[in-house]
């Protein structure tokens, strides 16, 4: 029996072989993709790398593709700076590559292109009204909270703008605009170009109004405190708005301001026995410090100033009360003279005494304010000039700021208001203003 035969091998022309083009690995690419060595996987230094290279994502194990900008980059990063090709330039292959499927890519593929912007900062979900108002609350609290520390006393005083203002804005809307609008406004003093602000503290001012006018109307005893601290912030929104012009009138700046108040006690004495602290204007104690000496050069020069002004009461064709109202005035004036060439440093005080001037005197003294009487202009712009002689003025709610610093514009606004007979009644707050008449407490000293 012969043995089966095997399958005959065919001749070594008639098999077909695979060909495997060689890749050879390259070292160029994004710098965002880290080179490692397949000998020393844990090396990972750029510079100089022995052995075989691999390009790969250090976190999503992902190669570089060697166009730019790269496919990863273009997917991870808005900025085309971001794919980096510092290991030495592309060679001519990669360019010749990137240029041919840049060519090739049709409109689908046009939205991967790089966006030639910066990196915007806007966090996801936040709209440019919410960033602005976190603006406004961060200027708040770091112009309140950066103040020079005060002195013990007149705890309503300290504690409101330190402590009420911010706690209650927290939880009503009402509280929140007002403290937003009068925030704006102090910030556009700053910057007076940015209309930005200007829009925003017209726009919170106007929705404290209509929510405050609503809650009238809905008053009891759980909206109260917010009704009476929104108030206070309009009223002064009003102080620091009317400084805001160019030449205020008294009128705007002083008796709008002292009517506003006016409303704030009244509101405050309906709202019941729990808000008995906001029901009437404290009555204020300020003393000069112990062994302080007096800058008598300052009080002669104004001590005589004021005598000019009285002086000129006696050609007055007003009422007896009118002109006992104004020496009261004077009266008041003096004693705030007295205590800051002295060297007082209690500056909410002082500036407690120099704005509620009006709510001490007869009311006939606002009614004189109302027609625009000289001598009660006169003596109306030493109560503002004193706001210039305190060292402190962080009070920007008191004071003003930048360009709308509450002394020389209100000022000017009076000496715009009063009759030419009696112009010279400026002078010396001008004086104090332009920084020709100052305090020298060493000089008292000496």
């Amino acid at each position: 029996m012969s043995s089966p035969s095997l399958p005959s091998r065919p001749p070594h022309w008639a098999v077909t072989r695979t060909y495997r083009k060689p890749y050879k690995k390259s070292t160029k690419g994004c710098c965002q993709y880290v080179l490692f060595s397949l000998k020393s996987p844990s090396t990972a230094n750029l510079d100089f790398i022995p052995g075989p290279l691999w390009k790969v994502n250090l976190h999503a194990n992902m190669k570089c593709d060697e166009i730019y900008p790269c496919s990863n980059c273009r997917k991870k990063y808005v900025d085309a700076s971001c794919c980096k090709y510092s290991l030495g330039p592309r060679n001519s292959e990669a360019t010749s590559k990137s240029t041919s499927q840049t060519q090739s890519s049709n409109a689908s593929n046009a939205s991967r292109s790089p966006i030639h912007r910066s990196l915007s900062v806007t966090p996801v979900g936040i709209n440019s009204s919410h960033l602005l108002e976190l603006r406004l609350m961060h200027h708040y609290t770091k112009s309140v909270f950066s103040r020079p520390p005060q002195k013990p006393g007149f705890a309503l005083y300290h504690s409101l703008w330190d402590f009420e203002v911010p706690q209650v804005a927290f939880s009503s809307e009402l509280v929140l605009n007002a403290l937003l609008g009068i925030t704006s406004l102090n910030l556009l003093s700053l910057n007076p170009n940015d209309q930005t602000l200007f829009q925003s503290a017209w726009s919170h001012f106007n929705k404290a109004v209509v929510l405050q006018r609503t809650a009238l109307d809905q008053m009891d005893r759980q909206n109260a405190e917010p009704m009476i601290i929104a108030a206070i912030l309009l009223a002064h929104f009003n102080w620091l708005a009317a400084c805001n012009e160019q030449t205020p009138h008294p009128r705007k700046l002083e008796v709008e301001t002292y009517n506003m108040c006016k409303g704030i006690l009244d509101l405050a004495q309906e709202s019941g026995p729990n808000l008995d602290k906001y029901s009437a204007i404290p009555e204020v104690t300020v003393e000069a410090p112990p062994g302080s000496s007096l800058d008598k050069h300052f009080m002669d020069a104004a001590t005589q100033d004021m005598k000019n002004v009285l002086d000129s009461l006696d050609a007055r064709n007003i009422g007896r009360d009118e002109k006992d109202a104004c020496h009261k005035f004077a009266e008041e004036i003096v004693q705030i003279y007295t205590l800051i060439a002295s060297g007082c440093k209690d500056n909410a005080g002082l500036e407690q005494k120099i704005v509620t001037l009006l709510h001490r005197v007869p009311e006939c003294f606002v009614s004189l304010l109302e027609v625009d009487d000289p001598t009660a202009l006169a003596l109306l712009a030493r109560d503002v000039m004193c706001l210039e002689l305190i060292e402190d003025s962080s009070a920007w709610w008191v004071h003003g700021a930048g360009n709308s610093k509450v002394p020389p514009k209100a000022l000017h606004g009076i000496l715009d208001t009063m009759p030419v007979d009696y112009k010279w009644t400026m002078e010396f707050p001008l004086q104090v203003i332009g920084r020709e008449v100052q305090i020298n407490h060493n000089r008292a000293m000496t």
